[in-house]
């Protein structure tokens, strides 16, 4: 086959991606001005910036979709070298487009915010405030890290930087997730997570799509490979569908507002349009049960199949566009009062009942990322041609997902924006809970038992790192911060639940019985000295906040610390005696000599 005829579908494909953005532009464009023709700001934006404002959204979004699905496929689907190269070659390009949009995008949104049109005398006059605010500190740190993900991807094509691609994008999506509309919701802590599971959902499944149809054949009908990829589609599509419908749900008042709400009504075609994906996704999965074969029935199906993913692109293009227009305007269910006493300004929600047996057993207010955090751990974990497990690890995996799930939408989720004592049991309990489950369930990284195996200074210096910067964001502004904004809150819980994951990781990776049990002590007699210093401290964490709650229950905030000092000295006393009955020797000794030589899980 001649060079011509090899590289002529990737052109289709160049040449299809490229059409479908200039209509899906145009669409975009319409869908803002239907949705949010009548807005003042935006008319005195300038017509650039509201017509601009939308295509650089929707091109933003569509190339950081790009960077993270190729990222993704590039770094844990693809097997041949050749096959990586031509990925993050694809990857590459799309992080700089990314990088160009978002300016394009920071531009534009200045503009609105100010009502300063592009190009006019006074644009850029008072920049500098505006990039203060929030909303231009988070446009500033997607710009960013969009060009540090761009650096890092035209500077090799293994797995590594694949891999550290695919993270700079997740934080890419991450920051895009706090410039939304979340950002002025009175549920502004639902709405933000469910739109960050929103755009990793997205960049996934449509990235990974486009980039393994821009791939030669042998790539992109190898079985293995795409049916890797069809197990995180199907993990993407209930992503989608669950993180849509709640995302919608906080922003409309009323289901009558689907009739009435152009807002509404976007949202609606979005769910048709992801009805009609999942369509195409059960008719994919039969071309896969055929098999991509060299007989005349496998090249049907390959076929078949590579007609069915460009059909499903251009639907997924289609959603990104419609989303850029919801991202234009205004939902129906405005930033409206809070909440009334000091308790519902500060946290945005109605202060809670005195926590009696009652009221702590019923109280439930859901959290989007901490429940598909766990569900995608557990997906993960029984994914197609997963390795074989022990039913042990597999029930203290299940065991994480359920502790993360109670730790993060039951009651110390209820009561951790007003009660330290809660919010201090909540991270201990995600460290030396949820975290140490998780770390005892996955493989050992070829990497840390190489660097930690002999060496008991480094690994209980690993070990105790992630206590010890828990405790630093506790007695720092850190805590504040995490209180007050939903980012600094989700990297706060990160910090616990990856903490107990190293920790026990850690542990595992030290050679020796008696050399574990002294690594485990490491960070155990961290826990006790913060426990020791919150019991007899005077000096109140976060005073500003836990102090101006406005409970008449338990209204002595200092008292409550003293108390969640008390509850953490038993998690660490609970916990060292965890760690003392599953290190004992003979145990330890039988495990070791059953996984010797086991091969390492990716």
């Amino acid at each position: 086959m001649s060079t011509t005829s090899q590289r002529r579908p990737a052109l289709t494909v160049v040449a299809i991606v490229l059409g479908a953005l200039g209509v899906l532009a145009l669409i975009s464009v319409l869908a803002a001005e239907a949705a949010g023709g009548d807005n003042l700001v935006l008319r005195n934006a300038g017509s650039l910036a509201r017509h601009g404002g939308p295509v650089a959204t929707m091109v933003a979004d569509l190339a950081a979709a790009l960077t993270l699905g190729g990222a993704v496929v590039a770094g844990w689907l693809l097997h041949e070298e050749a096959d990586r190269v031509r990925a993050m070659t694809l990857v590459a390009l799309a992080a700089g487009i990314t990088t160009l949009a978002r300016g394009a995008s920071l531009a534009f949104s200045y503009a609105v915010a100010t009502g300063q049109p592009v190009g006019s005398a006074r644009f850029g006059s008072d920049l500098s405030v505006y990039l203060a605010t929030e909303l231009g500190i988070w446009y500033v740190t997607a710009l960013v890290i969009a060009a540090a993900a761009t650096t890092i991807a035209v500077t090799g094509t293994g797995r590594g930087i694949a891999r550290t691609v695919a993270v700079a994008a997740g934080l890419i999506a991450f920051s895009s997730a706090m410039t939304g509309h979340a950002a002025g919701d009175s549920n502004h802590e639902v709405a933000t997570s469910t739109m960050l599971v929103h755009l990793l959902a997205v960049g996934i499944w449509l990235g990974g799509l486009a980039i393994l149809q821009a791939l030669p054949r042998s790539a992109r009908d190898d079985a293995r490979v795409v049916r890797g990829y069809s197990h995180l589609a199907l993990i993407c599509w209930i992503a989608l569908a669950l993180s849509g419908v709640w995302a919608l749900g906080v922003r409309v008042n009323s289901v009558g507002e689907i009739l009435t709400s152009a807002y509404a009504q976007l949202g609606v075609a979005k769910a048709v349009l992801l009805i009609a994906l999942a369509g195409l996704g059960v008719l994919q999965r039969r071309q896969l049960a055929t098999g991509f074969t060299a007989d005349g029935a496998g090249r049907q199906a390959a076929g078949t199949y590579r007609r069915l993913a460009i059909l499903e692109l251009a639907l997924m293009g289609l959603a990104v566009a419609i989303a850029a227009a919801m991202s234009s305007s205004p939902p129906p269910a405005d930033a409206g009062t809070p909440p009334p006493g000091p308790a519902g300004v500060l946290t945005g929600y109605p202060l809670p009942p005195a926590p009696d047996l009652g009221a702590v057993l019923t109280a439930w207010r859901p959290d989007p990322f901490g429940m598909l955090l766990a569900c995608v751990m557990v997906l993960v974990w029984w994914r197609p041609r997963a390795p074989r497990r022990e039913r042990g690890a597999s029930v203290r995996l299940v065991l994480a997902g359920v502790v993360l799930v109670v730790l993060t939408s039951g009651p110390l989720n209820v009561y951790g924006k007003v009660l330290v004592s809660a919010h201090l049991l909540q991270h201990a309990l995600l460290l030396a809970g949820a975290g140490v489950l998780l770390g005892s369930a996955v493989t050992v990284p070829s990497l840390l038992r190489r660097a930690v195996g002999r060496r008991r200074w480094l690994a209980a210096l690993v070990a105790a790192v992630p206590v010890a910067l828990l405790g630093a964001a506790y007695a720092g502004p850190i805590l504040r911060l995490a209180l007050d904004g939903h980012a600094a809150h989700l990297a706060l819980q990160m910090l616990a639940l990856c903490g107990g994951v190293l920790s026990a990781l850690t542990v595992r990776a030290t050679q020796g019985t008696g050399a574990r049990l002294l690594i485990a002590a490491a960070p155990l007699a961290l826990g006790l000295a913060g426990g020791i210093v919150l019991v007899s401290t005077d000096l109140l964490m976060a005073s500003s906040w836990f102090g101006a709650t406005g409970r008449q229950w338990l209204p002595d905030a200092l008292a409550d610390q003293h108390r969640g000092g008390l509850a953490v000295l038993a998690v660490a006393v609970l916990s060292a005696l965890a760690a003392g009955l599953a290190l004992r020797p003979a145990r330890l000794t039988d495990r070791e000599q059953t996984t010797a030589g086991a091969p390492q899980d990716a």
